[in-house]
């Protein structure tokens, strides 16, 4: 099964009331946050499934880090963040493939998907407009912009592509903070229900 998440910031305090808190995450501290997680992860996900995350994963690569993302379950993919340093070479072996863009296929109650991975969000993405039986659904998942400003700005041009001209296009933030993400890897088909997709 695959699994998407992003915008994790392990180890990088201003996610937490330890330091700014700039998401209004709901934990005292950078370790409550990481128990967290990873109760939720290993709780859901298996060492046969496949976890993308796309990225910001760690904001530190040192003996710690290494240790939370061995402890987590399932073979991990990163798609690479603008905080995703990658310089220990313990601390990328971790990952079955590291990659700035990724398309991942699935088929979902018979229709084929295809989600298009990156950090940011994208303006236009391959065959987004596309939507018959010849070609799959594709959409969009990035993380980045977190439950901010530009998330709304971001959301606000794809309504506009899609009212506007008819576009009928679909992008979903995966960033953990998002409350339907709410810190632990989602699959596809959750999060199409969760957008009425």
């Amino acid at each position: 099964m695959n699994y998407y998440i992003s915008d994790l910031h392990i180890l990088h305090k201003n996610v937490c009331k330890e330091g700014k808190n700039f998401d209004q995450r709901p934990f005292e501290t950078m370790d409550e946050m990481m128990n967290f997680i990873q109760q939720q992860w290993n709780e859901y996900i298996t060492d046969n499934d496949d976890v993308y995350i796309l990225g910001d994963f760690c904001w530190k690569e040192n003996e710690q880090s290494i240790a939370f993302v061995s402890s987590l379950k399932g073979k991990k993919h990163l798609i690479i963040g603008n905080h995703d340093r990658l310089k220990n070479e313990a601390y990328r072996s971790l990952f079955v493939e590291i990659t700035p863009y990724k398309e991942v296929h699935e088929i979902i109650d018979g229709l084929k998907y295809s989600f298009i991975l990156q950090h940011y969000p994208i303006m236009f993405w391959n065959h987004q407009h596309h939507l018959n039986n010849d070609l799959p659904i594709n959409i969009h998942l990035y993380g980045h912009v977190h439950n901010s400003l530009e998330e709304t700005i971001y959301q606000s041009f794809i309504q506009t592509l899609n009212q506007t001209y008819h576009y009928h296009c679909i992008a979903i933030n995966v960033g953990c903070m998002m409350p339907y993400i709410h810190y632990q890897p989602k699959t596809a088909r959750e999060l199409l229900n969760d957008h009425q997709v």
